[in-house]
């Protein structure tokens, strides 16, 4: 879901749609739209159009929503489509990751896409085509699965795709006026979403600027989702943006070392990058992990038990702490490279 695209004809103006009170932490740009989640937002550089890979693993990682970057916790999984066939089908498979209800009925008030009847695509491959009039969004009770194949546009990339399943609620929205409608309903009835600090610094990580250097902060907070599980989705070493991570032996093996070392994975806590720290704290505190990030690290350990030697053990005669320190400052140099 993107929104903001000012190639596209307006919907109404940000200013004046009231927002979720969930969209409060996040940044505007100079036109009043909030910056998503899941959209590149490098310093400089925001580009409404274009969802990030990068980001995308981490909302995954962390079962969160991809336009607030706040968790799901009980709500359901909301996907917008304009194909009817896949809104009424009981499993849907999307390139976008699942929102919050109240995120993508207030993206169908601001996004030109989604509340113009006139607005046309604006990517390369469906450039010029008029989208159909009918929007349909679907509630899911769950992500089944995250997992990276060739994208269904351009089918030379690989992207992430997330696959959600047990419907509970259908929209069927065929104009501006039942979307305003359904709006309305859904903010009268938002709850406050509850997080603990462990999950607000994640937040704040991913929807701020980054610190230092110029650079995305979701790219850098996938390098901390990689080190907690991300690397063990499946076919995510040949998506979109995530060959860094991948082609770099230092990533998988500190990813292994968290996953296999519960000792390990305590003191990687005292690490000085501030994105790999949020990531590890936040792992090290749930009593239960994401069902997708469970089932992500459940297949390595399970593949780790079956005769594979363990990635990161330290051979004869090393030094387990330099080790440690060592894998640590590579970490930090390599996530903000």
């Amino acid at each position: 879901m993107t929104f903001g695209d000012s190639r596209s004809p307006a919907g109404r103006g940000p200013r004046s749609v009231p927002k979720p009170k969930r969209l409060a932490h996040l940044r505007l740009d100079p036109r009043g739209y909030p910056i998503i989640a899941v959209i590149g937002q490098a310093p400089g550089d925001i580009d409404f159009g274009a969802l990030s890979e990068r980001r995308k693993l981490a909302l995954a990682t962390f079962d969160l929503c991809a336009v607030c970057a706040l968790p799901f916790g009980e709500e359901l999984r909301w996907q917008v489509s304009v194909d009817e066939a896949a809104a009424t089908a009981k499993t849907l498979v999307s390139s976008e990751a699942p929102v919050h209800e109240v995120c993508a009925l207030y993206a169908a008030q601001v996004c030109p896409f989604v509340s113009s009847p006139y607005a046309r695509h604006g990517d390369e491959i469906r450039r010029g085509l008029k989208r159909p009039e009918v929007t349909f969004l679907t509630g899911f009770r769950q992500t089944a699965r995250v997992f990276g194949r060739r994208s269904g546009l351009q089918t030379s990339e690989r992207v992430l795709h997330f696959e959600t399943t047990d419907v509970e609620q259908r929209l069927r929205l065929s104009s501006s006026a039942e979307a305003i409608d359904a709006y309305q309903r859904a903010l009268q009835t938002e709850v406050e979403v509850t997080i603990d600090e462990a999950e607000r610094e994640i937040a704040t990580r991913l929807t701020e600027l980054t610190t230092e250097e110029s650079e995305d902060s979701g790219s850098v907070m996938a390098g901390a989702a990689w080190f907690v599980g991300g690397a063990f989705c499946p076919g995510v070493g040949k998506v979109q943006g995530m060959q860094r991570f991948a082609e770099d032996p230092m990533y998988t093996a500190l990813a292994r070392r968290v996953l296999l070392e519960p000792g390990f994975a305590k003191k990687f806590e005292e690490t000085d990058d501030l994105y790999t720290r949020a990531a590890v704290k936040w792992l090290n505190s749930r009593d239960h992990l994401p069902k997708i990030l469970a089932s992500w690290r459940n297949t390595a350990l399970n593949r780790a038990r079956h005769g594979r030697p363990s990635p990161g053990k330290s051979g004869g005669g090393i030094d387990p702490r330099k080790s440690k320190r060592k894998l640590q400052g590579a970490a930090r140099r390599k996530n903000r490279r």
